[in-house]
């Protein structure tokens, strides 16, 4: 199979790239660590956010016909207070532990998936908590943990990868996942069901010349409607994702430039440890580089930058017809905050059964609340270990 039809899979399958790799690597390990913190300005409750987080993933080669991925980790976070009455916040514990099952139905072209995620994450905090939470979900920040724990999932489907044009490939899938119920309050009987989601995926990479190549992807993402507190909320989840990708060779090394788009159509309500966490109708645009410069032959290190542009609308709940139930209205798009992350990667091989990656990096930017940017300054470093047998 060819360099272009493994990645017109993985973009279809939004990470099935270990399922297919999984036929030639029976064990692989990837451990990390990564200690982010960034301060804000005055303006906001809080004045700084720190997270330490240890991702840890596994996946196992059933021969040639399988392919069984797990995931999991650790994560703290903690918030210091910036105003009078908003105290000091923390929150830790183990993530969900996410599974992905890939059968080759057609080994190197169609691939079935069966994936879940367990609860074993912090699906329920303490009403204190909550701003915790609200912090982590940064679109501007990206922070390397996102969210810390659901209700579970369930889900599947079938992706795959053809040849397109001799040097091209194409590769194509849907996937569906079914969230389960959980109650994200401590001490609070209230309940979140998310709506299950339909995801349809295409991927195409091939070559423009010599030393040049071409990556692109996009998905179009499909929410059924949200319950909370056994109310059918108001807001059906839509996102479009497209990514855009162009690698230049220069003798050894290699230049990548990069850039995605988040669209989020109409609200919806993303399953969080907070619950009923409201994602408004907003862009999230990225655009960055990356240049891989080998200095030995086990040994290189890779330069980055990346820019992040985030717009969203305003809107609130709200009983607006008196029959009890909270509706979302939302406002116009407006600007929501902008970011700039320099940073530098060093990896080592030093076999081939083990390598090791150091990273750090600084990000500089401001987030907007109601008319005033604040600014923010913040940097990231990381540890990546990867072990394969």
């Amino acid at each position: 199979m060819t360099r272009a039809h493994l990645f017109a899979l993985a973009a279809a399958a939004a990470a099935v790239a270990p399922s297919v790799a999984g036929a030639q690597v029976p064990v692989r390990v990837r451990a990390a660590g990564f200690y982010e913190s960034y301060s804000f300005d005055p303006g906001l409750p809080f004045s700084k956010v720190t997270e330490i987080a240890v991702p840890v993933g596994i996946d196992i080669g059933l021969g040639r016909f399988a392919n069984l991925a797990l995931s999991s980790g650790f994560v703290t976070i903690d918030l210091e207070s910036a105003e009078t009455g908003f105290a000091d916040q923390s929150l830790s514990g183990i993530l969900d532990t996410e599974l992905r099952l890939g059968i080759n139905l057609i080994p190197g072209r169609l691939i079935a998936l069966v994936s879940g995620a367990i609860p074993t994450g912090i699906k329920s905090v303490e009403a204190d908590e909550v701003a915790v939470l609200a912090a982590l979900s940064s679109d501007v920040i990206g922070f390397a943990v996102p969210s810390v724990g659901s209700g579970g999932t369930v889900g599947g489907g079938l992706v795959g990868a053809v040849p397109l044009g001799g040097r091209f490939a194409l590769g194509l899938g849907a996937t569906y996942s079914y969230p389960v119920s959980y109650q994200p309050i401590v001490g609070e009987t209230v309940k979140v069901r998310p709506g299950a989601e339909i995801r349809g995926r295409a991927g195409l990479e091939g070559p423009l010349g010599r030393t040049t190549y071409l990556r692109v992807a996009g998905v179009l993402a499909r929410r059924a409607k949200d319950q909370f507190a056994g109310s059918v909320q108001n807001g059906v989840g839509t996102r479009l994702i497209g990514y855009l990708e162009v690698a230049q060779g220069f003798g050894n090394s290699q230049l990548t430039i990069y850039g995605y788009d988040v669209y989020r159509g109409s609200p919806q309500l993303e399953a969080t440890a907070v619950g009923q966490a409201v994602l408004p109708k907003g862009n999230l645009l990225v655009g960055g580089l990356r240049f891989r410069l080998p200095v030995t032959p086990t040994f290189s290190i890779a330069p980055r930058t990346e820019y992040r542009y985030s717009a969203q609308a305003s809107g609130s709940f709200a009983d607006a017809d008196g029959d009890g139930v909270q509706e979302y209205s939302e406002g116009s798009v407006e600007k929501a905050g902008t970011s700039l992350r320099f940073g530098l990667d060093l990896r080592q091989q030093f076999s081939e059964m083990f390598a090791l990656v150091a990273s750090g990096g600084a990000v500089t930017g401001n987030v907007v609340r109601g008319t005033d940017e604040i600014g923010l300054s913040g940097y990231r470093l990381g540890l990546v270990f990867e072990v394969t047998r």
